[in-house]
C-alpha cells in the first residue's frame, strides 16, 4: 500500500490533500484521502467505480474545492491501493454488503473530520453500495448524486444468462477466473465505451502506467456473481421504502457499459429518488469532454445547493 499519491504532470494534486489509512472493523486497511477547503459550505464524499482509484478524480476534486466544498475519497477494499490480501474479498463473497459497510464507516470518519453538511457523489459501481446504504434509512447525507450508477449490468434477459454462467463457473471453483482474457479496451481511446475526451482518457492511462498495481484487470466471475446478486437485491419490492435522503441519478445519454434503461425504474421506486440524463455522454461523465462534464457538475451543484430540503421525517 503506497504512502504517497500517484503523481503525473498532467494531474496535479489538489490543495491541502491528506492521504491516510483507515483500518476497517475487520482489520482491512483502506486507503483514504481528505481534501479540505477553508470555510467550506459542506463536504462531499466522492467514490469511484470499478478498477478506479483516488487520483483519477483529482480534477473533479479541484472543481468541487473551487465551488467551496471539502472532499473525501476512499479506495474500495480489494481495489485501488487499499488492501487486497488478508480480507474476505478474494473470491468476492458478499462484496457489496462489505463495501456498503465500509462506506458507512468512512462516512462517520469523514463526518468527524468535516462537521456540518455532508453530501455523497458516486460513479458507476459505487452507486450500488451507496443505494444499499441509503436503503437502510441511513441519513448522514443531506443529498446524494449517483453518476451512471451500476444498478443493472445487462438487460434482464442477458442478466439471467450471465447469472447462470457465473454460478456454474464459481461452483466449479473458478470464481477468480476473469470473465474475458482479451485486451483491456479501456486503454484504447478509439472505440472506447467510457469517454469522448482524449486528454482525460490519456491521463487515466498514464496514471495506470505510473502505478500498475492501482488498477484491476478484467472482472472475475466471482465479482460478477456478487454484482448480479446485489442488483437483484435492490430490485426487490419495497427495498427503498426506508430511504430518507434525496437522491439524483444522472444517466449517460450514450451509455454502453451498463443497462441505463434501469435508472428510471429505480427512480420510480421512491419519491426522494429522481433521475436526469446528460445527452451525448458516455459512461464516465466526469471524464467526458468539457461541455458534457460541465453540465453534469452544474446539475450536481444545483441539486446540492437547492434551499428547499425535502427529507423524510
Amino acid at each position: 500500500m503506497t504512502a504517497a499519491f500517484i503523481e503525473i504532470p498532467s494531474n496535479p494534486t489538489p490543495n491541502g490533500a491528506e492521504l491516510f489509512i483507515h483500518e476497517a472493523r475487520d482489520g482491512a486497511k483502506l486507503r483514504c484521502a481528505f481534501f479540505p477547503t477553508e470555510n467550506a459550505r459542506g463536504a462531499i464524499i466522492l467514490q469511484a467505480g470499478w478498477s478506479e482509484f483516488i487520483e483519477k478524480y483529482f480534477e473533479t476534486v479541484r472543481d468541487l474545492q473551487a465551488h467551496g466544498y471539502s472532499v473525501a475519497m476512499m479506495d474500495w477494499r480489494a481495489q485501488g491501493l487499499s488492501d487486497r490480501e488478508n480480507d474476505a474479498t478474494r473470491d468476492w463473497p458478499d462484496y457489496f454488503q462489505i463495501i456498503r459497510d465500509d462506506l458507512r464507516e468512512f462516512t462517520e470518519v469523514t463526518a468527524a473530520r468535516f462537521p456540518g453538511r455532508l453530501f455523497l457523489m458516486t460513479h458507476s459501481m459505487a452507486g450500488m453500495p451507496a443505494l444499499m446504504l441509503l436503503a437502510t434509512g441511513y441519513d448522514r447525507f443531506e443529498k446524494a448524486v449517483l453518476c451512471a450508477p451500476m444498478t443493472r449490468l445487462f438487460a434482464p434477459a442477458m442478466n439471467g444468462l450471465v447469472r447462470v454462467a457465473a454460478f456454474l463457473t464459481c461452483h466449479a471453483g473458478m470464481a477468480r477466473t476473469a470473465v474475458n482474457s482479451g485486451s483491456d479496451d479501456s486503454m484504447r481511446f478509439e472505440g472506447n465505451m467510457f469517454s469522448t475526451d482524449r486528454t482525460r482518457h490519456t491521463m487515466f492511462k498514464d496514471l495506470q502506467k505510473a502505478e500498475p498495481r492501482a488498477a484491476l484487470s478484467a472482472p472475475t466471475y466471482g465479482w460478477v456473481r456478487e454484482a448480479l446478486a446485489a442488483s437483484r437485491e435492490i430490485h426487490r419490492t419495497g427495498y427503498f421504502d426506508d430511504v430518507k435522503t434525496p437522491v439524483l441519478i444522472v444517466t449517460a445519454g450514450d451509455e454502453q457499459r451498463i443497462d441505463a434503461t434501469d435508472h428510471p425504474e429505480i427512480a420510480n421506486r421512491h419519491e426522494l429518488i429522481s433521475q436526469t440524463t446528460i445527452p451525448g455522454a458516455l459512461h464516465e461523465i466526469m471524464m467526458e469532454r468539457d461541455e458534457l462534464r460541465d453540465q453534469f457538475l452544474q446539475t450536481t451543484l444545483n441539486f446540492f445547493q437547492e434551499n428547499a430540503q425535502t427529507r423524510a421525517s
